[in-house]
């Protein structure tokens, strides 16, 4: 009988042989620690993801907020986004490959897709439902991501935890982890950084 460690190597494995076909630029270690935060480690399953593009890290959540059996992974996106020379054929076509590569995959009633800009979807977030991740992977301008963190870290759980994609790879959320407050403790993790918040705001 084999040990839950091995169980959750073994699920890992599988979803990142599941995944392997949507397009994005999560590494398969960044997912990994994606999904064993908002599994195991989030206190409450609340989960929200500023910036899904074709939804490969929004997979990595779904299948872990699957795995706890309870939660919501929360995307917020325009879904308006091609590589340069590449214009969009109408204007739900990446909203509707998004919603394809998790329909396919048997994820998407694990998701809710939230289009409107980052900003203002903080603005319309019920503060009574507590956040226990939030990954920011939107714009990463500096004064974007400052923006994401602003409006959204006041909703996160005590207890909950941030992670960034691209830091020390991207000038703006590098800068920004640098300026944290003292109530945000960094977590070593594979590939992502990861912060905890380890008291209320005051």
């Amino acid at each position: 009988m084999s040990s839950e460690k091995e169980q959750t190597g073994e699920r890992i494995e599988s979803i990142q042989r599941m995944v392997s076909s949507v397009p994005g630029w999560l590494e398969p270690n960044e997912g990994e620690t994606l999904y064993r935060l908002a599994r195991y480690q989030a206190p409450v399953p609340t989960i929200v993801e500023l910036g899904s593009w074709k939804g490969k890290s929004t997979c990595w959540l779904s299948c872990a907020v699957q795995d706890r059996g309870a939660g919501k992974v929360h995307a917020v996106d325009l879904w308006n986004w091609k590589p340069p020379g590449k214009p969009l054929d109408h204007p739900d076509e990446v909203l509707d490959e998004f919603k394809g590569n998790l329909r396919k995959l048997g994820l998407l009633a694990n998701v809710e897709a939230i289009r409107m800009k980052t900003v203002d979807a903080a603005r319309k977030w019920r503060r009574r439902m507590p956040i226990g991740l939030l990954f920011i992977d939107a714009s990463h301008r500096y004064a974007s991501v400052r923006e994401d963190f602003e409006y959204w870290s006041p909703m996160v759980a005590n207890g909950g935890y941030i992670a960034f994609h691209d830091v020390n790879t991207w000038p703006g959320p590098t800068k920004l982890v640098s300026e944290l407050p003292k109530w945000y403790v960094k977590v070593e993790t594979k590939g992502l950084w990861v912060c905890r918040k380890v008291m209320e705001e005051p």
